[in-house]
């Protein structure tokens, strides 16, 4: 039996309208029935090329305890972060407010006026990786929606107000940043730089290219600490599975902390960035391996994507 996503035309969208969920697009409909009904939203954000996406839908979505969770405590919306970039920004603010980090599939959960107050991304259906399953987390949600609502709506308004304090803009005339400052902000990233593999953080590991454009651009304003780390990093990108000396481009993410095996997936503005940052590289100091590497990053872009 199909649900409201039938009649969409996002090829996204479309693959889960056979789905057990109940699941409506973005719109009135579904946002007049959680408030009718006095249920809260589950939204979930996804696109077509995610990996984890189907993961979830095939392990969550498709399965029938699961969907009777959700269709008789929630009202479900599905969006497609390609075809609603403004949705996906607005609650990806949300989720990485309240949880430090984001990525898709993007799971929020809104009161039926639209107020975040729970939110996460992946969720796995049994407990593993340190997750609950997301039945626990759909089970939990309905107890407190029904037996503590206003610990929900309390956390809303302050996510709500926090998201709006981060957004509003600096005013003008006050000095926010200043030499001493980006100079501190590169000393702290030659410190917590990753001395073996290059880069920051850990598993999964992100490719960062803003940070080594600022690097690189400190560089040439002066400060000699910046431009070892950086060229660090694009060397051990470059050298490790995150990049594809097969096809050139680079993947998403690398799953490990050596950039050996990749998140097979790849973003055209990841792409775009790291291919800008590689140019900059290679503008700066000569190398002929960055140089190398944008060209056939480019080569990839232009015939794949």
């Amino acid at each position: 039996m199909p649900n409201h996503l039938l009649h969409e035309t996002s090829p996204y969208l479309l693959q889960h309208a056979h789905n057990p969920v109940d699941w409506f697009p973005w719109g009135a409909q579904a946002i007049d029935k959680a408030k009718k009904e006095d249920k809260p939203i589950f939204l979930s954000i996804g696109y077509a090329a995610g990996h984890w996406c189907h993961v979830m839908a095939h392990e969550s979505f498709e399965d029938s305890k699961t969907a009777d969770l959700l269709n008789s405590h929630f009202v479900s919306i599905k969006v497609d972060r390609e075809e609603r970039p403004d949705l996906d920004s607005l609650y990806m603010s949300a989720t990485v407010a309240l949880t430090g980090s984001g990525g898709w599939p993007m799971s929020v959960f809104l009161t039926p006026d639209l107020q975040p107050f729970y939110a996460g991304t992946y969720f796995p259906p049994v407990r593993r990786y340190s997750m609950p399953s997301f039945r626990e987390v759909l089970e939990a949600l309905a107890t407190i929606w029904q037996k503590e609502r206003e610990k929900a709506v309390s956390s809303a308004a302050q996510l709500v107000a926090h998201i709006h304090q981060q957004q509003t803009p600096i005013s003008r005339g006050q000095v926010v940043l200043g030499p001493q400052q980006l100079d501190q902000a590169v000393e702290t990233l030659r410190r917590t730089t990753d001395l073996k593999s290059g880069g920051w953080g850990s598993a999964p590991k992100f490719p960062q290219p803003m940070t080594i454009e600022f690097l690189l651009q400190r560089h040439c304003a002066g400060n000699p600490q910046a431009l070892e780390p950086a060229v660090h990093a694009l060397h051990s990108m470059a050298r490790g599975g995150l990049y594809d000396v097969v096809g050139g481009g680079f993947a998403r993410y690398s799953t490990d902390n050596f950039w050996r095996v990749p998140h097979f997936e790849k973003m055209l503005y990841d792409n775009a960035q790291l291919a800008r940052a590689y140019l900059h590289a290679w503008q700066v100091t000569g190398q002929t391996a960055f140089h190398r590497v944008v060209t056939e990053t480019l080569d990839f872009v232009a015939r794949e994507m």
